[in-house]
């Protein structure tokens, strides 16, 4: 039998003939000498003569416990045991000790119980209102010292990376790999028994979400989309009899934080979502299900009003979920057209109308209570925000996501580019509505961004920071505008939004992919940055683009394959489709020239119909000056918010 040399210190091997379990602990000590008594019987010599030898060791070993536990000497070095009396996998322990040592994949790989908690209060700040929290975070710190094996190893793979602590200094990197490896190792066999347990589900969660914060696309699918078909084929989430309220609620908080990486991330232009209708899973939890369990300050409104007595609030979390059901409509919409699918987006029932249809219902059963007028974010002090985080960071989501939709819906990349030459047939007032769209709502969000950095809101969703890179993209279009002032602002709220994911990157390394894609944007619109710009506009390849609009593609290293030189878009094309009663008149009405411009002597060509920007190329701008002070009036706080 082959014996380790750091047999003493080594972690629990498998278990066997030949295989022992050695632990720091006295009395599994003397449960191993035990076994070495039993086995000291076999007719292998050779065997027996090691044994001998190890069961020699051993006495010697357990005499020193014995006195280490008598003097109680500070000087040893301690591994206390696992609370609730389990021991943790891998031979790791956390708990209280005298001292806290370093990690150590093969001795130490677990945390005493003080780090533990310390990552308990970073998963409650960084992580539990994305937007709906997986834990209920007042029981979360007790329920920490019960996680064991798998929900203990994928909670601390998505937590350490944040982690200054001592304990895991200089080897960030080198534990989550470890716990992450450790989780999978166990998860995927138990997510093929019969039985799953809660907490297989939760960990996969966890799993899923370390996964997409590493940047591991296939990984991250391969974790959630496990735990999705987990919930369907063992019908886990609809056998709710005989739980408990609060297994229930768990359960509830599980499976919507399923449905939520599915949306985020599963929802992609190179897969399928694992949950194709939210409607297996059971009710929402009633944190995200009831107005009344939110903590929201109501100072700023009458509450005498009677709009908002009679209005039937779920709770701005419940309200975050709805959207995120579109955003998956979304992504379909935005996969069945880069696949080719292409349609008159005004027809009635297209994919664009029907996701509007959607957008239009959701507007109407937002409560007042909830919207940007009302809740006056901008107006409140940070300590204010701050206090209460939990609603404000879902409120935060919830009126970028809104805003988003609505600017890729309406993305001059889908409807208005000229991609190939390609002649189509397009109606003018639909793309100026679109364009008008995309300007309103890609403004607002960086509108939104600029106010949480004067309120000192720190936003740590990375999905909002793919959100502002998607913004960024519109902005990128915009920017090449022939009318001056929209494109300075175009150029300005870029930059705003490239620094934003580039800040993000800094806590969320995959977002530093994001943000090489984004600089190569920017570096092809260098040379628009200046006011001599060149007489061809650029180019840029679709593929690009398309990355950009997928979060899982966008936050990995992954190259696409997909597109080429002779698969690109011009970045110049049309933001003015339809004439402005206040530019110019009929010509033939009055026989007249139109209007000049306010700038200057440029004007529109006197045949409006005939102009070349309707020959439906796209690959003109328009030229009507001052576009920004005709579509982004003064009063933009109250035009266009949810």
């Amino acid at each position: 039998m082959m014996v380790p040399s750091d047999y003493l210190t080594a972690p629990a091997a498998p278990s066997g003939q030949g295989y022992f379990q050695f632990s720091d602990d006295f009395v599994q000590c003397l449960v191993a000498r035990r076994q070495l008594g039993q086995l000291l019987q076999s007719p292998d010599l050779s065997t027996r003569s090691t044994l001998c030898r190890l069961d020699h060791l051993l006495i010697l070993h357990s005499t020193l416990v014995e006195r280490q536990s008598a003097e109680a000497s500070s000087r040893t070095e301690q591994f206390p045991s696992t609370p609730g009396g389990r021991s943790p996998p891998y031979g790791g322990a956390h708990g209280h000790g005298s001292r806290t040592a370093d990690f150590d994949a093969t001795s130490r790989p677990y945390p005493p119980s003080e780090v533990l908690q310390s990552l308990v209060t970073l998963y409650v700040e960084k992580i539990s209102d994305q937007p709906l929290p997986l834990f209920d975070v007042s029981t979360l710190r007790s329920q920490a010292e019960d996680f064991s094996g798998a929900l203990l190893d994928s909670f601390l793979a998505l937590t350490v990376r944040f982690s200054h602590n001592q304990f895991f200094e200089g080897v960030q990197s080198k534990a989550v790999e470890f716990y992450k490896s450790s989780a999978r190792d166990v998860l995927f066999r138990r997510a093929a028994e019969p039985t799953v347990t809660l907490g297989v589900l939760q960990a996969l969660c966890l799993l899923g979400m370390a996964e997409i914060y590493d940047g591991k696309m296939v990984r991250a699918w391969m974790a959630s989309g496990v735990a999705a078909r987990v919930v369907i084929c063992s019908t886990l989430a609809m056998s709710e009899g005989g739980r408990t309220s609060t297994r229930k609620s768990d359960l509830s908080r599980c499976c919507w934080s399923l449905f939520i990486l599915d949306r985020i991330h599963g929802s992609s232009l190179r897969t399928l979502p694992a949950i194709s209708d939210e409607g297996i899973l059971p009710d929402m939890p009633s944190y995200a299900s009831s107005g009344e369990t939110i903590s929201f300050p109501h100072t700023a409104m009458d509450s005498n009003d009677g709009r908002f007595q009679a209005e039937k609030d779920v709770g701005i979390n419940s309200y975050a979920l709805q959207l995120l059901t579109i955003w998956g409509r979304l992504m379909g919409y935005l996969k069945s057209i880069k696949q080719g699918n292409r349609e008159y987006a005004w027809v009635a029932n297209s994919g664009y109308a029907q996701i509007k249809a959607r957008m239009s219902e959701f507007e109407t059963i937002f409560p007042e209570v909830h919207r940007f007028t009302n809740a006056k974010f901008h107006e409140r002090a940070s300590i204010d925000l701050s206090k209460n985080r939990s609603y404000w960071a879902p409120w935060i989501f919830t009126q970028c996501i809104y805003h988003t939709i609505h600017c890729t819906l309406n993305h001059p990349f889908l409807h208005v580019a000229r991609i190939h030459g390609e002649q189509r047939l397009r109606s003018p007032s639909f793309l100026q509505q679109a364009i008008d769209q995309t300007i309103l709502h890609s403004t607002w969000v960086v509108q939104l961004l600029n106010i949480c950095e004067e309120r000192d809101f720190r936003i740590h969703d990375p999905f909002i920071a793919h959100l502002a890179s998607m913004i960024a993209t519109a902005q990128f279009f915009l920017r090449f505008s022939k009318d001056e002032a929209l494109g300075l602002r175009a150029t300005r709220d870029f930059e705003t939004l490239q620094y934003f994911v580039e800040r993000m990157g800094a806590e969320y390394p995959h977002l530093l992919h994001t943000k090489a894609k984004l600089s190569k944007l920017a570096q092809l619109a260098a040379p628009y940055n200046n006011t001599a710009r060149p007489v061809h506009p650029p180019k840029v390849e679709t593929a690009m683009l398309w990355d950009l609009l997928d979060y899982a593609v966008s936050s990995s290293p992954t190259v696409s394959s997909d597109g080429g030189p002779a698969d690109d878009v011009e970045l110049s094309v049309n933001t003015q489709f339809l004439l402005p009663m206040d530019q110019t008149t009929p010509h033939s009405a009055a026989g007249a020239a139109p209007l000049p411009s306010r700038n200057g002597p440029e004007s529109f060509s006197p045949n409006f119909w005939d102009d070349s920007a309707f020959a439906f190329d796209m690959a003109d701008f328009s030229n009507l000056p001052e576009m920004s002070t005709i579509l982004m009036p003064k009063d933009a706080w109250v035009n266009g918010l949810l």
